[in-house]
């Protein structure tokens, strides 16, 4: 399988950073401007999104479930509560087995996220010769390691359509359109 680029959606990083401003994130548009800017057609991309939830967590599932009929290939796993009530929901491990093995057959790497976690992940692909590029929060939610490790930078909150406010306007509809 060769496919032009592999875009990796990491879920938790960015559900986070614009859940606790009061913003969702609206995959649908991301997913389509990604394929405007890249100039890709939707058959050469490999989009995949790694999500933690918990079971009990209606409103996680339900993202899951919305990501898969959007087309992402949606790789999750259940939070971790440890005795003492933390909780455990990094898929890094698995976001960057994936790249790693997906490396061979994928001329380039669009990152979503603002980890720096994923540095190493970068650097390594880029030695590879790939390009990667990395799609992530404003307002110093991004790494700035990340940002100089990647070919490209584009921050998420200046896509048009892409974090809009949760609770929207009366008749704006359910997803802001």
């Amino acid at each position: 399988m060769k496919v032009r680029a592999a875009v990796f959606v990491d879920v938790q990083n960015i559900q986070e950073t614009f859940e606790r401003q009061g913003y969702e994130v609206r995959y649908d548009a991301l997913k389509d401007y990604i394929l405007t800017q890249f100039g890709l057609d939707e058959r050469e991309v490999k989009f995949l999104a790694f999500a933690p939830f918990r079971r009990e967590d209606e409103r996680r599932i339900r993202l899951v479930d919305a990501l898969s009929f959007m087309g992402f290939r949606v790789i999750t796993k259940p939070v971790r509560e440890h005795p003492d009530g933390g909780l455990k929901a990094n898929m890094d491990t698995e976001l960057v087995l994936e790249a790693v093995n997906l490396a061979p057959h994928v001329e380039e790497f669009v990152l979503v996220t603002g980890d720096s976690d994923f540095v190493p992940l970068v650097d390594y692909l880029s030695r590879l010769g790939k390009r990667v590029s990395v799609i992530g929060p404003g307002r110093g939610s991004t790494s700035v390691e990340l940002i100089r490790a990647s070919d490209y930078f584009q921050n998420i909150d200046e896509i048009p359509g892409v974090i809009i406010p949760r609770h929207l306007p009366e008749g704006a509809g359910a997803l802001g359109r």
